[in-house]
């Protein structure tokens, strides 16, 4: 058996040992697919309170959707759905409220540069058209092109990706991949549960984890997708559903790597939580 050793700093650090199982090399590990938001050309802000040139953009990288599920005229323009934006810029605009911890270096953030965000308290705090969240709840989906993972063992895919997650509300967040097309299958899910979140990773057989407000805005996330053998190509999907005057979910850094190893289809990884960090 091989151990890893998972770090979560919460004001102090606290080591957790998970058992890995058994595996038999494939080969090298492979990054099948990354995507960190910089080549995405931004444009000017639209409405919000900080005007700013080069700043955000609604369309994705090439390939990329990004769905639009909200009321047209809703709502803050900037955040009707997904966007990608200049983190730094996003922090300033909404008022902070903890969003440095992910986008700031000097507090060791994980999301510097461009990224994409599902900000739905924004959303909600333009009120030229009436009160927002009366009227609709927030929805949408950022999902990446297709990813050619052909030849991937079985079983062997790790998404791995850097988030600021604060929970409110019955704002829920999701990821979901779909093989070649077929039915979408869940391998996280996000609810909110008052100020605490409630995690569900299958593939790591997490059900219903707690964690504090706070405790997953600035994370890096590495999640097992348990992937047929002869499946072709691979869509991912992050969803933020059922939301209201609530909080936010940003993500940065994405990348799909093959582990490129022969493993059993559970308990086969470990999810590094990474620093979590909570108010001194």
């Amino acid at each position: 058996m091989k151990n890893v050793i998972i770090k979560l700093s919460i004001n102090t650090i606290l080591v957790i040992v998970l058992c890995l199982t058994p595996f038999a090399i494939w080969g090298a590990d492979t990054v099948l697919f990354e995507e960190d938001f910089e080549g995405v050309k931004l444009e000017d802000s639209i409405e919000e309170g900080v005007k700013a040139a080069d700043v955000w953009s609604g369309a994705g990288p090439e390939g990329w959707i990004i769905t639009k599920e909200n009321p047209d005229d809703l709502g803050m323009p900037e955040w009707r759905t997904w966007a990608i934006v200049s983190l730094e810029w996003w922090t300033q605009t909404a008022g902070d409220q903890e969003r440095t911890q992910f986008t700031s270096k000097q507090k060791d953030g994980k999301g510097i540069g461009n990224g994409a965000v599902a900000d739905p308290d924004e959303w909600d705090d333009w009120e030229v058209n009436g009160k927002p969240e009366a009227k609709s709840d927030w929805n949408g989906h950022l999902l990446t092109p297709p990813i050619n993972i052909k030849g991937a063992a079985a079983e062997s895919l790790v998404l791995k990706y850097d988030s600021s997650w604060r929970p409110e509300d019955t704002q829920t967040a999701e990821i979901t991949v779909s093989f070649d097309g077929g039915k979408e299958e869940r391998i996280l899910l996000y609810e909110s549960s008052g100020v605490q979140t409630l995690a569900t990773i299958p593939t790591l057989n997490q059900n219903e984890k707690k964690f504090n407000d706070l405790e997953l805005v600035n994370v890096t996330l590495e999640i097992p997708i348990d992937n047929p053998a002869d499946a072709a190509e691979l869509v991912i999907s992050f969803g933020v559903i059922d939301a209201k005057n609530d909080w936010w979910w940003a993500i940065d850094n994405i990348q799909l790597v093959s582990t490129a190893f022969d493993v059993e289809p559970r308990n086969k990884l470990a999810m590094k939580w990474a620093e979590l960090k909570s108010l001194k």
